[in-house]
């Protein structure tokens, strides 16, 4: 797979987290009975050149990102009208692949990633405070990464 193609690949499933309405929310439908219903709060983007994914996002979507933030690996975010968070950043090391994670949105982290590790998944980041952003983690199934997020109310 050529760079280019790798990178019109991004886009395209960036362009459908931005525009595809989450479940629950675009049916009216209330979430299953013991379950909370679908929100994406966080898409972190990473990759080698952030300027390149910016620019290609403002763009076509009419994103407006922000500064660095610290908290978020120096990610440059932007929020979508919905009210999701996307967030552009390097890799953090020689270790850390591009990728794009997305982070749903739970009101009970704990319970969430026990639920996750129930079903099978492996617990790659436990639930992390990230500053005043809110609480993450990350779990894994066979090769692909998901993201939780519990945010921080004050």
């Amino acid at each position: 797979m050529t760079l280019e193609s790798r990178r019109i690949g991004w886009e395209l499933l960036v362009a459908a987290l931005l525009f595809v309405p989450t479940a629950g929310h675009a049916t009216g439908a209330p979430a299953e009975e013991g379950h909370e219903a679908v929100r994406v709060h966080y898409i972190e983007i990473v990759c080698r050149d952030v300027a390149a994914e910016r620019a290609v996002l403002e763009r076509v979507h009419g994103l407006s990102f922000g500064a660095a933030v610290e908290d978020l690996g120096g990610a440059q975010v932007a929020s979508a009208p919905e009210g999701t968070q996307i967030g552009i950043r390097a890799p953090l090391g020689e270790h850390e692949q591009p990728i794009i994670r997305t982070y749903v949105e739970v009101d009970d982290i704990a319970r969430a990633i026990e639920a996750a590790q129930a079903a099978g998944a492996v617990v790659a980041y436990p639930p992390t405070k990230q500053g005043d952003t809110g609480t993450w983690a990350i779990y894994v199934v066979g090769d692909v990464q998901h993201g939780l997020w519990q945010p921080s109310h004050d």
